[in-house]
């Protein structure tokens, strides 16, 4: 388990774990960096296979370090938003639009 914000993720697991298709918000970090933070209905499509984006402004941004992804279950599609918002304003990801 994660403590991110008051918030128990459950992890860490490293950049190319396969995921199942969960409802929730993921945060992708180093030991010295926050690289971004996501919500998904799908959590395995959006991550799985190099899928995301965002994935080489990870690598590029871990400067070498190892890629940590943590994740907290939600269903609903509003409370995601929200507390994605909120930690993406909290954390202030290098990665991602805030």
């Amino acid at each position: 388990m994660v403590k991110i914000s008051g918030y128990d993720f459950e992890g860490p697991w490293i950049l190319g774990t396969n995921f199942n298709d969960v409802p929730g918000i993921y945060a992708v970090y180093t030991s010295q960096s926050w690289l971004d933070v996501g919500e998904t209905d799908k959590l395995g499509t959006r991550i799985n296979n190099n899928n995301h984006e965002r994935k080489p402004a990870w690598v590029r941004n871990a400067n070498g370090l190892p890629i940590n992804i943590a994740f907290l279950g939600v269903s609903d599609a509003q409370q995601r938003l929200q507390i994605e918002s909120s930690l993406r304003t909290i954390l202030q990801p290098i990665c991602g639009d805030r």
